[in-house]
């Protein structure tokens, strides 16, 4: 009876410690899976954050300003909204540019002594540099050379941002522009006068 009730009393002692051990550590193991869960929460937030600025980002940017439409069109006091685009090139880590952009524009009124501008998209104005004043299309030979591999490189007909440009182009209540700084660097503008609408093409270091 004597040894039987040590061993019975010793039994308790071992199982009450067998679970003491099993509860702490199932709630440290449990305490640090609720740590882990946060961070991980916290990562997949951070990275939703990421991502939706570089969305908004993307979707919000516009290369022209209301002070660029002031450049473009005299008397300017209208409003804009950039409709569409279509990157080329996509990411590049050079910087290379190749894009078109369409604007619904408001209140535009053409002056073929326009665009008046000393420099555009943050570069000076140069005599080695070449500004086309508005001019009525189709385009003139002058300009149909310095904007040959720009204005066919890419189907535009095929570019639900552009599948109009070409037929504008030939339209002879249109108007065009432009600004040429060299073979790689060159901007070119579209003003369609019945849609009021602008197509702005940039492409830089391709």
């Amino acid at each position: 009876g004597f040894c039987y009730l040590v061993w019975k009393t010793r039994w308790r002692k071992q199982w009450k410690k067998f679970l003491y051990t099993r509860i702490w550590t199932s709630y440290g193991t449990s305490k640090k899976m609720i740590i882990m869960k946060k961070i991980l929460l916290g990562l997949i937030f951070v990275a939703i954050l990421g991502i939706s600025y570089l969305v908004y980002t993307e979707f919000s940017f516009s290369p022209l300003k209301q002070n660029d439409f002031e450049k473009l069109f005299k008397g300017y006091v209208g409003s804009y909204n950039k409709s569409c685009r279509k990157d080329f090139l996509n990411a590049t880590s050079h910087g290379e540019l190749f894009e078109i952009y369409l604007y619904n524009v408001n209140g535009a009124v053409i002056d073929k002594n326009f665009p008046d501008i000393n420099e555009w998209e943050n570069k000076e104005i140069t005599t080695d540099s070449v500004v086309g004043k508005w001019k009525t299309c189709p385009l003139d030979p002058e300009t149909t050379e310095l904007y040959k591999f720009t204005l066919t490189t890419n189907n535009l007909d095929e570019v639900k941002c552009s599948n109009s440009f070409n037929k504008e182009l030939l339209n002879q209540k249109n108007y065009y522009s432009y600004v040429y700084f060299n073979e790689l660097e060159q901007y070119f503008l579209l003003y369609c006068t019945d849609r009021q609408e602008l197509y702005y093409i940039r492409r830089k270091g391709f």
